[in-house]
C-alpha cells in the first residue's frame, strides 16, 4: 500500500512538474515568438513612405535613438512628433530595448503604434542581447535596407561588432552607396559611429573611405547617448551622433535640395 502511494505521488510530481515546465518555457524572457500581426514591420512602412505625396524636395524627418528603458520619454518624443506636420516619418536608431527581451520590443512596439507617421529602424548593439537579433528580424526585417525619397537615398547600416559576433558588411555598404546613378543625396544611418568603441582602425579607416569616396552628406548614429554634430574627418562628410531620452530629447532633420539642417528638440 505504502509503495502504491508513493508511486501516485511521484506521478503527480511528474505531472505537475512537466506543467510547470511548459508554464516556464511559454513564458520565459528568452522567447522569440513575435506576433502575426507585429512581423515585417519594415516593409509595411516602407510602403507607406513610399506612398507619401509632396510637391515639394523640402521635408523633415526625426531621429531618436537610444530609448533602452526610457519608455515613459519615448512616449513624451512621439506625442510631440505627431503634432509636427514637417516631419514625414520617423528613424529610429538602435537600442530600442535594452537586454533585447521580446516584452521590450514589444513594449517599444506598442508605444510606437501611436504614431501618426511611418517609422523605420536600425539594429542598436543591446537589440543583439539574448535572442534579440530573431525578435528584431521577425518584427521587423532585415538589418541592412535602403530606400528612396525624393531626392534622396537613405541607406540604414547594420554596424554592430562585439554583440553579433561579426564584422559589418562593408561589401553591402558599397553596392548601395555607389548605385546612385542619378547623384542623389545620401543619408547612411547606422547604431554605432565608426569614431566609436566597437570599430578598430581598419573598420574605421573603411567606413570613413566609403563615406567620402561616395558623396555621403550626413552619417547618423546614436550609441554614445550625447549630442555632436559636423566634420569628423578631412572630408566634407558630416556626422550627427543623437542622444539617448534620459531627458526627452530628438532631432529633426530638414532636408532641402541637396541641402539639410539639423535641430536638436529637448522637451
Amino acid at each position: 500500500m505504502v509503495i502504491k502511494y508513493i508511486y501516485v505521488i511521484t506521478i503527480l510530481l511528474s505531472s505537475v512538474l512537466f506543467v510547470s515546465c511548459e508554464k516556464m518555457f511559454e513564458f520565459s524572457p528568452y522567447e522569440a515568438n513575435v506576433k502575426e500581426e507585429c512581423k515585417n514591420t519594415t516593409n509595411k512602412n516602407l510602403q507607406l513612405i513610399k506612398n507619401i505625396q509632396i510637391d515639394s524636395d523640402t521635408f523633415s524627418f526625426a531621429f531618436v535613438t537610444d530609448n533602452h528603458y526610457h519608455y515613459s520619454n519615448l512616449r513624451k518624443v512621439i506625442d510631440d512628433i505627431n503634432k509636427k506636420n514637417e516631419i514625414l516619418f520617423v528613424i529610429s536608431g538602435g537600442d530600442i530595448a535594452d537586454q533585447a527581451l521580446l516584452k521590450e520590443y514589444e513594449i517599444f512596439y506598442d508605444i510606437m503604434e501611436n504614431l501618426h507617421k511611418p517609422y523605420l529602424t536600425v539594429i542598436g548593439n543591446h537589440d543583439y542581447n539574448s535572442n534579440g537579433e530573431i525578435v528584431y528580424k521577425q518584427m521587423f526585417g532585415a538589418y541592412n535596407y535602403s530606400f528612396e525619397f525624393k531626392q534622396n537615398k537613405f541607406v540604414i547600416f547594420d554596424d554592430v561588432v562585439w554583440e553579433s559576433n561579426k564584422n559589418p558588411d562593408f561589401n553591402w555598404l558599397s553596392n548601395q552607396l555607389s548605385d546612385n546613378p542619378f547623384n542623389k543625396q545620401i543619408f547612411v544611418i547606422a547604431h554605432i559611429p565608426p569614431f566609436s568603441d566597437q570599430f578598430d582602425s581598419n573598420m574605421e579607416q573603411t567606413y570613413k573611405s566609403l563615406m567620402q569616396t561616395n558623396n555621403v552628406s550626413l552619417s547618423i548614429h546614436g550609441h554614445i547617448h550625447s549630442y555632436s554634430f559636423g566634420k569628423v574627418y578631412n572630408d566634407n562628410v558630416s556626422y550627427l551622433i543623437v542622444p539617448w531620452p534620459k531627458k526627452p530629447t530628438y532631432c529633426i532633420i530638414n532636408v532641402h535640395n541637396k541641402t539639410f539642417d539639423i535641430e536638436l528638440i529637448k522637451l
